[in-house]
């Protein structure tokens, strides 16, 4: 009986499978910068930068969250809510002492990662997330959000 158990046991653990995706998430919680050269293909581009250029903004963003204290970026799984890639599924990553945050896009095609980019209407299930200052790979991703913050106030308004 043990041994139709260990089999068993041992034909449902050969079935999970831990996806490229899965471990570049890893690899950002962990503020991992030096493993996502070997992880990120080269010969992609994420949020429209060649891999080495995407990299050194991520990093620039880890050294923010560092600075601010961090040692660790919980993930709180969420999607796209607007309708440029509505549905979209990402991570919001939050900084485990200062709680600033960042949130990328997973684009994945057949297990494979396909992209990574910031996404101005992320939202999570989540409501009572505290969140304290944005960090942002692309400084104008930054300004195209002020922007839409105060239009929608503006019709708000009205």
């Amino acid at each position: 009986m043990q041994q139709q158990e260990l089999t068993t046991t041992s034909q449902a653990i050969s079935r999970i499978q831990i996806t490229n995706a899965q471990i570049v998430r890893k690899c950002i919680q962990e503020m991992n910068i030096e493993a996502l050269y070997y992880l990120l293909d080269v010969e992609r581009t994420y949020q429209d930068w060649q891999r080495n250029e995407f990299i050194l903004k991520l990093e620039y963003v880890m050294r923010q969250f560092k600075a601010d204290g961090d040692t660790y970026l919980n993930a709180v799984q969420g999607s796209c809510g607007g309708s440029c890639s509505k549905g979209q599924n990402g991570y919001l990553f939050i900084g485990n002492n200062s709680k600033n945050y960042m949130n990328l896009l997973f684009v994945e095609e057949q297990l494979e990662l396909q992209d990574l980019y910031e996404c101005s209407l992320f939202r999570t299930n989540f409501e009572n997330i505290v969140l304290n200052k944005r960090y942002y790979l692309d400084p104008s991703a930054q300004r195209m959000s002020r922007f839409f913050a105060e239009f929608n106030a503006s019709l708000d308004a009205e």
